[in-house]
């Protein structure tokens, strides 16, 4: 599968939320794009796993944020400030700030009401960037990027271990943490 763009779905993601509402910015999800060492789903015709290593000298300056893999639905872009990854021990951390855009707040307001649950990324491998293993249903490991392209925000993931969430505003946390202190106090008197 040298030089071919591949797209791997992740599920079960927890978005954190937050509110922007400035600088066309409606607010923020983060998460986990993929995981390392985490099994892909068993639906597809293979399972997958992302080694530790494969993002080692991989370019992440260009890569852009979607909605469903479609180009016309970008919600974030490294060059642009917009999207920001980090390669940690656990896998592929992201940030997004959400743009106020019909797509972005679609999609914000999806993962709020937790329509929206996985993740995915499109890449191409490495020539010899990746090792499969005969079982009862072939394995495939991914041992090297050469290119990562996207992230995309998803309905139906094929890694379970991936997540999404919305970042809860600063102003929305001082408004829950009054309400709370008001409660507890009128629960005194």
């Amino acid at each position: 599968m040298d030089n071919q763009t591949e797209k791997n779905i992740g599920r079960n993601i927890t978005f954190d939320v937050k509110d922007k509402s400035s600088h066309g910015i409606i607010g923020e999800l983060s998460g986990y794009a993929l995981k390392f060492n985490k099994s892909s789903i068993e639906s597809g015709p293979f399972i997958e796993y992302i080694d530790s290593s494969a993002f080692d000298g991989v370019d992440l300056s260009k890569v852009l944020a979607l909605y469903d893999h479609d180009y016309a639905n970008i919600l974030g872009r490294v060059d642009a400030g917009t999207l920001k990854l980090e390669v940690n021990e656990i896998g592929l951390k992201f940030q997004i700030q959400v743009p106020d855009t019909t797509t972005g707040r679609d999609v914000y307001a999806n993962v709020k009401a937790g329509n929206l649950k996985g993740m995915s990324f499109g890449f191409k491998v490495a020539k010899g960037g990746d090792v499969w293993e005969r079982a009862n249903k072939p394995i495939r490991v991914i041992t090297q990027i050469q290119q990562f392209l996207e992230i995309s925000v998803v309905s139906i993931p094929a890694y379970e271990d991936t997540n999404i969430v919305v970042t809860r505003s600063m102003r929305a946390l001082v408004d829950h943490n009054y309400r709370e202190k008001v409660r507890i106090y009128l629960d005194r008197i």
